[in-house]
C-alpha cells in the first residue's frame, strides 16, 4: 500500500515505455488471453483460500513468506494477462478499478487510467481479508485494491483508485514510518537487474475508527527495463496481534527467573533477558550479534561442576540446557532450524545450600561427638554399633573398645529389659549403678533409650541411648543453683533487664530491671509480643522481626538485635537484645529467654566516631595534594582521591600496592630506602617521579613521618607537586646561562672600555699636560721679561690666559681622579670617618685661615671601605660645603650619621648657597654645575667622583637642598653596617 512518487526519480514517461512480451509459451499465453476473466477470478479465490490457510496453519515466521510468494505469483499473472497482442486487445480483467474511461494504454500502470475490471475479480477483492493492491506510481493511485482497505482508511475504493488516491493512505501513516519504508524500497531498487524484487516492511496505520494497527506489507517491486520502479504489487495484513504476541513473549522472557539466550542459525545472539545480562555481564544491546561462544563462556572445575565465566572473568556454577528453534513444532526431517534457545540456571545458591547442608551435618556430627552426655547406638543383636567420646569417658574406655560390645554381657536384667523394650518400639529409662564389662568400676548412671523408627513407623536397625553420669549431674545442679544466684546478683549490678517470651502463647514477661529501663516500677510485667513491637521504632521493626524469625527457624545460634525502644515518655533508647531459644525434641522453639541492655551511650559514641571518621576521610579526600598511608611493610593501606586521579589506577590496584611501584623504576630503590629511613628515624623525604597510567610521570616531593596506629608503626606521606618548581629551575638555569653569556660579553666590553680609559688617562696626563706646561712657561716668561712693556689691558689678558691654564690643569687632575676611582681595586677595612673628616677640615682651615666656619663632626663614625676612596668622598663633600658657605655671614658645616627613609646613611649639611631641587639629578653627573664659575669656582667633577666611589661600595648618594638655605648630601655604603653612630 506504500510508495512515494515524489521521491522516485526513475519513473518512465509514457513516451519512453515499451511493450513487453510474456515469457510463457504460446499455448499457455493463448489460453490465458482466451479466458482471462474466469482465470483471474479463479486465481483470486484460490489465493484468498491459500492465504487464510497459511495464516491459520503456518507459524507467523512462514506466513509472511507464503504471502510474499502469492504476491509474486500475482505479479507474474498480471504481467502475462496485460501483455499486448496484435490480434487480441488487453483483457478487461486487469483494467484498473476506476470509473473513468480514458484512452487505452500500451502497458498496465502507465498512461491514462482504463475502465472497470472484471466483476469476478472485483468480487474476489471484496471477499479477501487482506489488502491486495497494485500501486501505480505515475498517477499516485492504486490500479486495484481490496475492499478491506476501505474499512481501514475510511475512504471509498473509487477515491483510492483515482489519481492522487494514494495520499488518503499516506495521511494515516506516521511520517517516520513512511520515510523508513521508502528507504527500504529505494535500497531494494538499487539492486542491479530488472527482475521483480520482493521485500517485507512493517509500519503503523491509524484506521478511520481511530484504532492503531501494525501492518506487515509484503511487496513485489516490478521494474522497467532500466531497473526503475514500474509498479508495486503487495499484500498488507494486520500484524497487530502477532506483534503484541511478540512483545508479550519478550516481556515473558524478561520476567523468567532463569537466564535465557536466543541465537540465530549462525549461532549469533539475538535475545537476552535481564537474568542472562546479570550472569554474563553483557547487556542485550552489547551481546546482540556476538557469537554465543563469546557471551556464554563455560569451564568445568576440578569437582566436575560447570562454571560460567562472565565478562569480568568471574565464575559462577550453573546448569544449562538448550533446544533448537524450529519452523514446525515437530522434529521432522524437513524442519528448518531458525536458531537455538539456551536456558541457564544459576546454581550458586544451590551450591551454597549444599555446602550449608554439608557444614550443618558436620556441625551435627560435632555436636554429637562433643555432647556433654554419652550417646550410643545398638542393633537388634544388642551390640554397640556407635558411641561418642563422652560415653567412652564416662565408662573410662575408648570408642574403639566399646565398638561391637555385646550388651548381653552386662548381666543386668534391668538394663537389658529397657534395651529390649526399645527394640519392641517402647522408650525406657534406668537410673542406678552400672558396671562395664571392660572394667570393674561402678558408675551411678542415668540411661535413656528409644527405638529407631523408619518412615513407616517400624523399628529398624536398633535403638539409641543416652548415658549421663548421675554424680556429675548432681554436681552440675548444685553448680547451676550457685550460678543462678550469682547471675541474679550480677544482673542487679548491671544495666540489663531480663525477658522471657513464649512463641506459642506470645506472652512476654519482663523483669523489674527491664521495666526500670522503660521508666516503669514493678516487679514483673506480663505483656504480648505485639504490644512490645509497638514500643520499637518503626524503622527498626522489620529488622527486629527478621532477627527473631531467623532464630526461631534455627538459622542463628542465638538471637541478637539492636533497635530503638520507647520509654513511657515516648523517648527512644538504643538497646541490645540477646536471647536463646529452648527447643523441644522436634527442634521447635518453645521459649526464648534473654536480656536487654541500654546501649544509647555506645551508639552516640559510634555515631560521633563515624562522623569524625567521615570528616577525616572527607578532609583527606579534599586535600589538593597526594596523601599516603603505608604500613610497616611499605604497602599502601590508605590514600585520597587525589592519588587515584593522579595515578589513574583503580582502587583494587592501589590497595596494598608496594611503595616502590608508585614511582618510576629508576627511583624504586630510593623510595624503599626512604620508607625504611622514616620507620627508623621518624621522618624522611624524597623527590620522586610518580607513575601515571598512559601519561608522563610527575615530579613530587614526598615527606613521610612515622605514626603509631593500632599499636603498629605506619608512615604518613604527603606530596608536593614540583612541576612548577622544576619548570622554574630549568628557566633559571637557562637564564643563568644567558646571564653568564651576557656577563662575559659585558666583561669583555668593560675590559675594552677600561683599556680605552687607560689610554685616555695616559693621553690626558702626558699629551694634554705638555702644551699646558708650554703655555704656562711662555706666559710666565712673557710676564717677567716684557711685563713693563705691556699696558694694563695686555696684562689682564695675560692673567686670564694663565688662569685658564691653571683651570685646565685642575680639570685634567679631576678627570684623572675620576678615572682612577673606576679602576682602583677596593681594599675594604675599617675606616674612622670622624678622624678623617677632622683631618680634612683642618686642611681647609689652613688654606683659608681667615674664615670663621662652625664645623660639627659627630664622634665614632666608622665604616668598612677603601680608606683612600673614602677620603676622596669626604674631601669633595666637605670641600663643597666649605666652598658654598663662602658667602654666608655665619657659615656652619655638620657631618653625622642618620637614617633616611629606613636606610643607614651619612650626611654632610651646610647653610650655604643651596640648590634648586628640580636639578638635583644633575649634581652627580660630570661637568654638570648649578652655579657659574664666577660665583663658585670648580670643574663639576667632584660630586660625580663621589657618586662613582659610593656605588662601587654598593651604596647610593643623594642630595636635598633649597636655594639660599644650604644643602644636605647623603651617602650610604651598601650592605656594610655602620660601625659607629652619633
Amino acid at each position: 500500500m506504500i510508495s512515494d512518487p515524489g521521491r522516485e526519480p526513475m519513473l518512465d514517461s509514457p513516451a519512453t515505455q515499451t511493450v513487453t512480451s510474456p515469457s510463457a509459451g504460446q499455448a499457455g499465453g493463448a489460453l490465458l488471453r482466451a479466458h482471462p476473466a474466469a482465470l483471474a477470478a479463479l486465481y483470486a479465490v484460490a489465493a484468498t483460500v491459500l492465504m487464510t490457510m497459511a495464516e491459520q496453519l503456518l507459524p507467523a515466521s512462514l506466513s509472511c513468506y507464503a504471502s510474499g510468494f502469492l504476491i509474486g505469483l500475482t505479479a507474474i499473472l498480471l504481467f502475462v494477462l496485460r501483455s499486448p497482442s496484435r490480434a487480441t486487445p488487453a483483457p478487461a480483467v486487469i483494467q484498473p478499478l476506476v470509473a473513468t474511461a480514458p484512452p487505452p494504454a500500451t502497458e498496465f500502470g502507465t498512461g491514462p487510467l482504463p475502465a472497470d475490471p472484471d466483476p469476478l475479480f472485483r468480487e474476489a477483492l471484496k471477499d479477501v481479508r487482506h489488502v491486495l493492491y497494485r500501486f501505480n506510481p505515475t498517477h499516485e493511485c492504486y490500479d486495484y485494491i481490496s475492499d478491506c482497505a476501505e474499512s481501514w482508511l475510511g475512504t471509498p475504493i473509487d477515491a483510492l483508485c483515482a489519481p492522487g488516491g494514494w495520499h488518503h493512505f499516506a495521511r494515516r501513516v506516521p511520517a517516520d514510518d513512511l520515510g523508513r519504508v521508502w528507504a527500504q524500497i529505494g535500497d531494494a531498487l538499487r539492486t542491479p537487474g530488472t527482475e521483480p524484487i520482493g521485500i517485507t516492511v512493517e509500519y503503523r496505520l491509524e484506521t478511520a475508527a481511530g484504532e492503531a494497527l501494525w501492518v506487515r506489507d509484503a511487496m513485489t517491486l516490478l521494474r522497467k527495463p532500466d531497473g526503475s520502479l514500474r509498479a508495486i504489487v503487495g499484500n498488507a495484513t494486520d500484524h497487530t496481534a502477532e506483534r503484541a504476541t511478540h512483545e508479550y513473549l519478550q516481556v515473558t522472557l524478561r520476567s523468567i527467573g532463569e537466564a535465557v539466550i536466543a541465537t540465530d542459525p549462525h549461532n549469533r545472539v539475538t535475545l537476552m533477558n535481564p537474568v542472562a545480562e546479570a550472569l554474563t555481564g553483557w547487556s542485550e544491546d552489547e551481546a546482540r550479534g556476538q557469537s554465543l561462544a563469546t557471551i556464554f563462556h563455560i569451564e568445568d572445575d576440578a569437582d566436575g561442576h560447570t562454571r560460567l565465566i562472565n565478562r569480568r572473568g568471574e565464575g559462577r556454577p550453573i546448569a544449562h540446557s538448550s533446544a533448537p528453534i524450529r519452523v514446525t513444532p515437530h522434529d521432522t526431517a524437513d524442519a528448518t532450524t531458525l536458531g537455538e534457545v539456551l536456558v541457564i540456571r544459576d546454581q550458586a545458591a544451590e551450591h551454597a545450600a549444599h555446602q550449608a547442608v554439608v557444614e550443618q551435618q558436620a556441625r551435627y556430627r560435632a555436636l554429637v561427638e562433643n555432647a556433654p552426655v554419652g550417646i550410643f547406638h545398638y542393633g537388634s543383636d544388642l551390640q554397640i554399633s556407635y558411641c561418642n567420646n563422652r560415653l567412652a569417658e564416662i565408662l573410662h574406655s575408648s570408642p574403639e573398645q566399646l565398638q561391637g560390645v555385646d550388651l548381653h554381657s552386662l548381666g543386668d536384667e534391668a538394663i537389658l529389659s529397657i534395651l529390649q523394650r526399645a527394640l519392641a518400639g517402647q522408650r525406657g529409662a534406668y537410673d542406678g549403678p552400672f558396671v562395664t564389662p571392660l572394667s570393674t568400676d561402678v558408675h551411678i548412671l542415668s540411661i535413656r533409650v528409644a527405638p529407631e523408627f523408619d518412615a513407616t513407623g517400624e523399628v529398624i536397625f536398633g535403638g539409641v541411648g543416652i548415658v549421663e553420669d548421675r554424680t556429675a549431674y548432681l554436681e552440675a545442679e548444685e553448680q547451676l543453683r550457685d550460678t543462678k544466684e550469682r547471675y541474679v546478683l550480677a544482673q542487679r549490678g548491671t544495666n540489663e533487664g531480663l525477658w522471657d517470651w513464649d512463641p506459642t502463647t506470645r506472652h512476654l514477661y519482663l523483669s523489674s530491671r527491664l521495666l526500670s529501663l522503660l521508666g516503669l516500677k514493678s516487679d514483673t510485667l506480663r505483656t504480648t509480643g505485639e504490644e512490645w513491637l509497638k514500643l520499637i521504632h518503626p524503622d527498626d521493626r522489620a529488622r527486629y522481626r527478621a532477627d527473631v524469625i531467623a532464630h526461631l527457624r534455627g538459622e542463628t545460634d542465638h538471637f541478637e538485635s539492636e533497635y530503638r525502644l520507647a520509654d513511657k515518655d515516648g523517648k527512644f533508647h538504643w538497646v541490645l537484645a540477646r536471647g536463646l531459644a529452648h527447643r523441644n525434641q522436634q527442634g521447635r522453639a518453645v521459649r526464648i529467654v534473654g536480656s536487654i541492655g541500654d546501649i544509647t551511650a555506645r551508639k552516640l559514641a559510634e555515631e560521633q566516631l563515624k562522623a569524625e571518621r567521615d570528616f577525616s576521610r572527607g578532609l583527606i579526600d579534599s586535600l589538593p595534594a597526594p596523601f599516603f598511608l603505608f604500613d610497616q611493610q611499605g604497602r599502601l593501606v590508605l590514600w585520597n582521591r587525589f592519588v587515584s586521579e593522579l595515578t589513574g589506577l583503580p582502587d583494587t590496584e592501589l590497595q596494598n600496592a608496594e611503595a616502590e611501584t608508585l614511582v618510576i623504576p629508576e627511583q624504586e630503590p630510593v623510595m624503599a630506602h626512604r620508607i625504611e629511613s622514616a620507620l627508623i628515624s621518624g621522618e624522611a623525604s624524597a623527590e620522586v617521579m610518580l607513575r601515571r597510567v598512559d601519561r608522563e610521570p610527575v615530579p613530587f616531593l614526598v615527606v613521610g613521618r612515622r605514626v603509631i596506629l593500632d599499636g603498629r608503626p605506619h608512615i604518613v606521606g604527603v606530596g608536593t607537586d614540583l612541576t612548577e618548581r622544576k619548570f622554574a629551575e630549568r628557566a633559571i638555569k637557562r637564564l643563568n646561562t644567558e646571564l653568564e653569556r651576557r656577563v662575559a660579553e659585558r666583561t669583555s666590553q668593560l675590559s675594552a672600555a677600561l683599556n680605552e680609559l687607560e689610554s685616555f688617562s695616559y693621553s690626558v696626563s702626558h699629551d694634554l699636560r705638555a702644551p699646558l706646561r708650554a703655555i704656562e712657561g711662555y706666559s710666565a716668561i712673557l710676564g717677567s721679561d716684557y711685563g713693563d712693556k705691556l699696558d694694563e689691558e695686555a696684562k689682564e689678558l695675560l692673567r686670564r690666559v694663565r688662569a685658564a691654564v691653571h683651570r685646565m690643569g685642575q680639570l685634567i687632575d679631576d678627570l684623572l681622579t675620576l678615572s682612577r676611582v673606576s679602576r682602583k681595586e677596593l681594599e675594604r677595612r675599617p675606616v674612622d670617618l670622624t678622624q678623617l673628616a677632622q683631618s680634612i677640615c683642618e686642611e681647609l682651615r689652613q688654606q683659608e685661615p681667615t674664615r670663621e666656619v662652625l664645623i660639627d663632626i659627630a664622634p665614632n663614625l666608622q665604616v668598612e671601605g677603601d680608606p683612600s676612596l673614602m677620603r676622596t668622598v669626604l674631601e669633595n663633600l666637605l670641600g663643597n660645603a666649605w666652598k658654598f658657605t663662602g658667602r654666608v655671614e655665619h657659615p656652619a658645616i655638620r657631618f653625622e650619621a642618620t637614617v633616611h627613609e629606613g636606610v643607614d646613611a651619612f650626611v654632610v649639611r651646610d647653610n650655604g648657597a643651596g640648590f634648586d631641587m628640580r636639578y638635583r639629578e644633575n649634581l652627580f653627573r660630570p661637568f654638570q654645575r648649578l652655579h657659574s664659575d664666577r660665583e663658585f669656582p670648580g670643574t663639576g667633577i667632584g660630586l660625580a667622583t663621589v657618586a662613582r666611589i659610593v656605588r662601587r661600595h654598593g651604596g647610593e648618594v643623594w642630595a636635598e637642598g633649597e636655594v639660599g638655605n644650604g644643602a644636605s648630601l647623603y651617602f650610604s655604603i651598601g650592605q656594610t653596617p655602620l660601625l659607629g653612630s652619633s
